[in-house]
């Protein structure tokens, strides 16, 4: 297996793999896992392994090392369904979704917490921390158990009751912190420096964007003409879309040809950093005042990758687009209604802004497009008219 490191982008420098590692000893920027991938010719096959559960199935294009532990509960190969008739109803005809929110804890967080959760476990912690406000701190309290860890989750004090009591019911101790999303990381972080504990960081841990790379590796089996036009994301601190830009640089540095999908951001308009950024031509997220969304997801003013979402996006040729309230709630029933998905406001918000990119032309009515539907809507429920 070739070597694994961690990387640091801003000062172009390699450390050994260090599971505990997140940040650069030298300047604080985030880190980035690195391998060289076997050179590729006309598809993805010499890195699929037939035999290995769920993400690992792709183990041989992950950057981890050879100790971590397949540590799985049957993760990704989520389907992908057409929308003929939302689609249809917005002007693309060849509109998809991909069904992140039929993963085992009802999120795509699950491709991320399984490797985070093994590398960790390889290294021998004995407790992870984790903030969240729901979804990756069920899908990281569940792998946990499966590895028999304990795991503290600092979650918003208004995070939804359902994800709250998903997250106890996996054993994980639910630490409510008030205050702002950024507050919950803080006390996250600070937790994790007891002894035998260790930051399972969704937004920092490199391992999280390994395994959200599975996503696109998934479209890929198919064949490099099975790739859409475009992908929609809805981002907070974008884990999704980062490890799908990551994999498919990597597959083309490797030597496989083919078209790269325009990758565009969605956000709710009452916390948009990384639009606003995108509008204004800054290299990271700019400062918004936040409002209540129903996008809690994507509920994040300072994303900690910030500034390679946008890279991902502006390298792909993609945009940044925010919706509104009204617009992810009218999405999210449509969905229902139409065609029988019922998403999270969340994932509502990157259909929204599909349909607001065919709008604008940025997407044409015959291009290709997938969504991704991150998170089922039985796990933030609207709430029933009185």
């Amino acid at each position: 297996m070739a070597a694994v490191t961690l990387r640091c982008p801003a000062c172009a420098i390699d450390v050994p793999w260090n599971a505990s590692l997140l940040a650069c000893r030298r300047c604080a920027g985030l880190l980035d896992a690195a391998m060289d991938l076997p050179r590729l010719t006309d598809d993805i096959q010499p890195l699929i392994d037939e035999g290995a559960p769920g993400v690992w199935r792709y183990r041989p294009a992950l950057a981890l090392p050879g100790d971590v532990p397949l540590l799985s509960l049957g993760e990704g190969r989520t389907p992908v369904v057409e929308l003929a008739a939302w689609g249809g109803s917005h002007g693309l005809s060849q509109c998809r979704a991909k069904l992140e929110f039929m993963a085992p804890t009802g999120s795509f967080k699950d491709r991320g917490a399984a490797p985070v959760i093994a590398s960790l476990e390889a290294q021998g912690v004995a407790k992870i921390v984790e903030d969240s406000s729901g979804n990756a701190g069920a899908a990281m309290a569940a792998y946990a158990a499966r590895a028999g860890l304990a795991a503290d989750i600092y979650v918003p004090a208004a995070a939804p009751s359902a994800k709250l009591a998903q997250i106890a019911q996996y054993g994980a101790a639910v630490r409510p912190v008030g205050g702002t999303r950024e507050d919950v990381a803080d006390a996250a972080a600070f937790a994790a420096q007891a002894p035998g504990a260790a930051y399972a960081s969704h937004s920092r841990h490199p391992a999280f964007v390994e395994g959200t790379k599975t996503f696109v590796l998934e479209l890929l089996e198919a064949g490099v003409d099975a790739l859409p036009q475009h992908l929609v994301f809805p981002v907070g601190n974008g884990g999704l879309i980062l490890g799908a830009h990551k994999a498919l640089t990597e597959l083309r540095q490797a030597g496989l040809r083919f078209l790269m999908p325009r990758m565009h951001i969605a956000q709710a308009a009452a916390c948009q950093p990384l639009v606003r950024a995108f509008e204004s031509g800054a290299a990271g997220p700019v400062a918004v005042d936040r409002r209540p969304t129903i996008a809690g997801g994507i509920d994040v003013a300072v994303p900690a990758r910030g500034a390679a979402v946008l890279q991902a996006a502006r390298d792909t040729g993609g945009n940044a687009v925010a919706v509104r309230e009204d617009e992810i709630a009218a999405t999210r029933s449509a969905l229902a209604r139409d065609e029988g998905l019922f998403v999270e406001g969340t994932s509502a918000a990157a259909f929204a802004a599909a349909a607001k990119l065919r709008a604008q032309g940025a997407i044409a009515a015959g291009d290709s497009v997938v969504i991704a539907a991150t998170g089922s809507g039985l796990k933030d429920p609207p709430q029933e008219p009185a």
